[in-house]
């Protein structure tokens, strides 16, 4: 190997990187697109294709459940609070709370887990952890509040970890609900 010798690959994203020879199987951030790729040997030809490991994909059930639960849950918080916003008290507000916001937090949770999934599945992270720090990252470190149960959980199921991060969430709002309306 030549020093200062480049190596150019496509990342994931589809554009051309350069980087030194001297990374090869190093990770580095696509400029392009700001998702960490690692930088192939030196004698992968540029105009190769870079195979993406195969692994099994989430049935397409789940995301039909995810996107029915994120439209339900859409469409009751615009029918509460945009059409019957002023037949319900304070305290009925409050209660049919959670009929909007689980199915959306369900969903929401659904679509980044598959992400995440497909991330560990491509061979881009080895854990859910690994891929939620690298969306970290990429996002910010504000993004650790939404990632918080990528973080700690170990399964490979989206279903799972949605319903999990959900379980999150409501113990959030219900901690949010007893500080803010404790007589409700």
């Amino acid at each position: 190997m030549n020093p200062g010798q480049q190596v150019e690959f496509h990342a994931s994203c589809g554009h051309v990187i350069s980087a030194s020879a001297e990374r090869a199987g190093m990770d580095v951030r696509c400029p392009h697109c700001h998702q960490v790729v690692r930088v192939p040997p030196p004698d992968v030809p540029y105009a190769s294709p870079i195979p993406v490991p195969s692994g099994a994909p989430e049935p397409i059930a789940l995301t039909a459940l995810y996107v029915t639960a994120l439209i339900g849950g859409v469409m009751a918080a615009g029918l509460i609070y945009g059409v019957m916003f002023d037949e319900f008290s304070e305290s009925e507000l409050v209660s049919c709370t959670p009929l909007w916001f689980f199915p959306i937090v369900f969903g929401l949770y659904g679509f980044i887990s598959q992400r995440l999934i497909r991330r560990m599945v491509s061979g881009r992270a080895q854990s859910l952890h690994e891929a939620a720090r690298i969306s970290i990252d990429v996002a910010g470190h504000w993004a650790a509040l939404f990632l918080f149960p990528f973080l700690v959980l170990r399964w490979r199921s989206s279903l799972l970890v949605s319903i999990a991060a959900a379980v999150f969430w409501a113990a959030l709002l219900w901690l949010f609900f007893v500080l803010v309306f404790p007589t409700l």
